[in-house]
């Protein structure tokens, strides 16, 4: 843990750039959104009560320049009340706010947080970053207000992406999956045998996440209390849009149209850039089996009640209780179906877990609670110094931080180089016992992958940063399955 690279080794870690950076290639580049209108009027109306002018003229700028991460609805998603603190055996959680601004160059920049969204901004203690613009030169380090409030965002990330992001999105929604088709595809089925190898592992992780890593572990380190942590599960699991989520429709709603990722504008997004190629390669390799397997096109998918009965079950109020899966009638729907299976399991799953590593074992770029109360309004804020920041972090609780370093650390194990999606293809374009028809699409999907080595070396010396290179997504470390 000690001589694996992290963060930390940066002399610059806890600036605007890297910490905008970290929302394109960090351990959770999924949820950055375009902005709404509402969030950008509240903005606008706390900088004039803050006299911020330049923030005014900034945000009368094209609307579709500003992006957010925001953890806003956690007090709703919870069932608690607007106004009340998030604390559990003195830990601290929040629920913050962040607005960036894309800039022309692709840089996204840091302009406000919000420390805890209580209801309105004008309930919670907004404070806007004194560079307005990427290019102004300040003394970053010594701007411990703005640092703390980057680290309330860290913490309410951590929560997002830990529960939602990684639990329920990937491994969760993957066991859907897995035991419904279970019980409804004979093993021979098409859809079970090319699947079926995304699936090792996944069952008893999850059961081991069941057991201890929630309940005896993840609970204790957060500053939620372990109702509102179920709860925010249940929740997440409850809103997740299959369709919705496939990678063309994700990123196009979070503002990020994969036809424009080419554009200098979105250069430094490598997880977008990555998985929309990932995604292409996966899809046309579940088209090359699927097209041939079912040669009576649509009408023969809409036949086979093996897959009827498999769409039932995901939905059932009995069964998987995944409300926005789709009921399968068409070939391009099931090629669909199961290119999402793949990509959760393998691309998706290995981009929000392998990097844990590197961005958390350094306990201060991204805490999982803080260990002193959030100041109450901006004057307390804009009186912190590097003590409190300090005093904030679990400085005098060396238990709590030793396993907020160990817990990412573990889950970052490398895999062996037989679990990764391009030793897969690799195989199985040559093992007689796997069926021609997926042996003639492992092909298609080895050559694919071989090249897209290089497309992910290429993004990667494309971005900006490049004290921090971006190689989660190279097919020979990418899993195969969810493996931890």
């Amino acid at each position: 843990m000690y001589f694996n690279p992290n963060i930390g080794h940066r002399d610059d870690w806890y600036s605007d750039s890297v910490f905008g950076q970290q929302q394109f290639i960090g351990t959770n580049p999924t949820t950055i959104t375009r902005a709404s209108s509402y969030l950008i009027d509240e903005f606008m109306t706390a900088s004039r009560t803050q006299q911020r002018a330049d923030v005014k003229e900034l945000l009368k700028g094209d609307p579709v320049n500003f992006y957010v991460q925001d953890y806003s609805d956690f007090r709703s998603t919870m069932g608690v009340s607007p106004n009340a603190d998030f604390a559990s055996e003195g830990r601290y959680g929040c629920s913050s706010v962040v607005l960036f601004h894309l800039e022309p160059d692709g840089k996204l920049h840091p302009v406000a947080i919000t420390l805890d969204y209580k209801g309105s901004m004008q309930h919670s203690v907004t404070i806007f970053n004194r560079r307005i613009t990427s290019t102004i030169p300040g003394d970053e380090s010594a701007d411990w207000p703005w640092r703390y409030a980057k680290m309330c965002a860290q913490v309410s990330d951590w929560l997002r992406h830990e529960v939602a992001v990684h639990l329920v999105n990937t491994h969760l929604v993957e066991e859907v999956i897995i035991v419904s088709a279970h019980r409804t595809f004979e093993p021979h089925h098409i859809v079970f045998k090319l699947l079926e190898p995304h699936w090792n592992t996944t069952l008893a992780l999850n059961q081991a996440a069941r057991e201890t890593l929630v309940p005896k572990i993840i609970i204790g380190m957060t500053g939620f209390t372990e109702t509102q942590t179920y709860t925010f599960l249940k929740d997440a699991y409850s809103k997740f849009d299959w369709t919705g989520s496939y990678v063309p429709n994700d990123l196009r709603r979070r503002g990020f149209p994969i036809e424009d990722l080419g554009k200098l504008k979105y250069h430094n997004y490598g997880y977008a850039r990555n998985i929309a190629r990932m995604w292409e390669i996966l899809r046309k390799f579940v088209g090359t089996v699927l097209k041939t397997a079912y040669v009576g096109g649509d009408i023969q998918v809409a036949d086979d009640q093996s897959i009827s009965a498999f769409c039932q079950e995901v939905r059932s109020s009995s069964g998987g209780q995944l409300a926005s899966f789709p009921n399968i009638k068409t070939l391009d729907e099931l090629i669909d179906f199961a290119t999402m299976c793949i990509h959760v399991a393998s691309p998706q799953h290995t981009a929000v877990n392998y990097l844990q590593q590197y961005y958390q074992t350094f306990v201060p770029n991204k805490p999982s609670a803080l260990y002193t109360k959030l100041p109450q309004s901006l004057a307390e804020l804009q009186s912190y110094s590097e003590k409190d920041i300090l005093l904030a972090l679990p400085t005098r609780r060396p238990r709590d931080w030793l396993i907020m370093a160990q817990v990412p650390y573990l889950l970052s194990f490398e895999m062996p180089d037989e679990s990764t999606i391009l030793h897969y293809a690799t195989m199985t374009s040559d093992l007689p016992s796997t069926p021609e028809i997926i042996r003639k699409g492992a092909r298609v999907l080895k050559d694919d992958l071989e090249a897209f080595i290089y497309t992910v070396l290429q993004y990667s010396r494309e971005l900006d940063d490049q004290k921090t290179p971006y190689h989660v997504l190279d097919p020979a470390r990418t899993a195969i399955s969810i493996l931890i």
